[in-house]
């Protein structure tokens, strides 16, 4: 369970919006969760659309004109979507990404979309391991 429900349907909502422009189609099912640094999608039912439409793409570039992609929405490539995918993660969470990996399964029809964020100076509580039992901090060190 992620500890940012706002947040995480804002991101669900755009990865079925992003996911929708370049599979043709939305997911039957999708769901974001956040735990600390990292940002986890899921996408079902929807991997063999997104593929199609990746492989339909590539010839229409090779047959009629590199960078526009199907109805003239602009390139329809897995860098674009790793691009707009990226993007949608910064400006949902206003936090860099350091890492991005995305895993289809054609098996399971599944996507997982995983995000690690960087670090955030000056935000966020102090790491758990600096708090003592009661819960306070200790003392600077001189």
């Amino acid at each position: 369970m992620s500890g940012f429900p706002a947040l995480s349907a804002d991101l669900t909502k755009s990865f079925v919006l992003l996911w929708t422009q370049y599979a043709g189609k939305p997911p039957t099912d999708a769901r974001t969760e956040i735990r600390g640094n990292v940002v986890t999608c899921v996408l079902a039912d929807g991997v063999g659309d997104f593929n199609r439409s990746m492989i339909a793409s590539q010839a229409h570039d090779t047959v009629g004109g590199v960078g526009v992609g199907v109805g003239g929405v602009g390139e329809l490539t897995a860098a674009a979507y790793k691009r707009d995918a990226v993007a949608a993660v910064v400006r949902a969470t206003h936090q860099r990404v350091a890492s991005f990996v995305s895993s289809h399964d054609r098996d399971t029809d599944v996507a997982t979309e995983v995000f690690t964020l960087e670090p955030s100076f000056g935000r966020g509580a102090p790491r758990a391991e600096r708090r003592s039992a009661n819960g306070s901090f200790p003392p600077p060190r001189a």
